[in-house]
């Protein structure tokens, strides 16, 4: 589903690299897929500051026909300032063992991604090259807008009063408890896509009023669903050495995709 858009390439991005630890495929999102011709080029846009700035933990299982992923969940870590993005997933194995740890640094302002690599071993390695921007080519094809229903629900989340929304579209159906109070971190995510992007992908955003800190995806025949929770969420200044990349021996990649 395209409000998963932004995250579902963070986690993508990761866990494709994560395969050589243990050669396991990570399970699929539904609704990510169907994104269409992408391609991409150096971002020269106007540097626009991070409308989240804190962290957080994303948990998030996975389910296949009511059966959960016997390798557990995955859990995403986000870190962000005005002008810095950390994204990463917890470096374990499906056995418990410690696997490389990978994380993709973005830096907004000078234009720089990072590809943050420390084996297991304690080895860092930083791959450097520019920061691109995200086009998804126009196919040609009309795509159904999300069908957005903001309910009376609600409940508390951590100190949050959260809203139930529930989105549609043809794949599958998004219940999310959203709160107004926290600036929408995903939205910081697509700002590497370029228009044309957002309007055929993370543009649905902008018709769910905030941040989810819980949501279930489900595809439209029930066979794979996903249970998210956001979890020790921060919001305000984040440690600058959290950003660091002292330590690593950086190699420049002017050419990498």
């Amino acid at each position: 589903m395209h409000l998963l858009l932004p995250l579902a390439a963070a986690l993508t991005s990761l866990s494709v690299m994560g395969q050589t630890d243990d050669g396991q495929h990570p399970p699929s999102v539904p609704g990510s897929g169907n994104m269409g011709h992408i391609k991409m080029e150096d971002d020269k846009d106007p540097f626009k500051p991070n409308a989240f700035v804190g962290s957080f933990r994303m948990e998030m299982h996975f389910f296949q026909q009511g059966t959960e992923d016997p390798n557990g969940p995955a859990n995403m870590q986000y870190w962000s300032s005005t002008d810095m993005s950390l994204v990463g997933m917890t470096p374990e194995r499906s056995n418990g063992t410690a696997g490389t740890d990978l994380k993709l640094l973005t830096d907004h302002k000078g234009k720089w991604s990072y590809i943050l690599m420390t084996d297991p071993k304690g080895n860092k390695t930083a791959m450097k090259s520019p920061k691109k921007k995200y086009i998804l080519a126009d196919d040609g094809r009309q795509e159904l807008a999300a069908k957005i229903q903001v309910t009376k629900e609600t409940k508390v989340i951590d100190g949050h009063t959260c809203t139930k929304v529930i989105a549609t579209l043809e794949e599958g159906t998004w219940t999310g408890w959203v709160t107004k109070d926290i600036a929408v971190p995903f939205s910081d995510i697509a700002g590497t896509m370029s228009r044309n992007a957002l309007a055929r992908g993370s543009g649905n955003w902008d018709g769910i009023p905030g941040f989810p800190l819980e949501y279930e995806m489900a595809d439209t025949e029930g066979r794979k669903t996903i249970h998210a929770y956001v979890r020790d969420l921060h919001v305000g200044e984040v440690d600058p050495q959290v950003f660091s990349i002292s330590g690593y021996k950086v190699m420049e990649v002017p050419g990498m995709q």
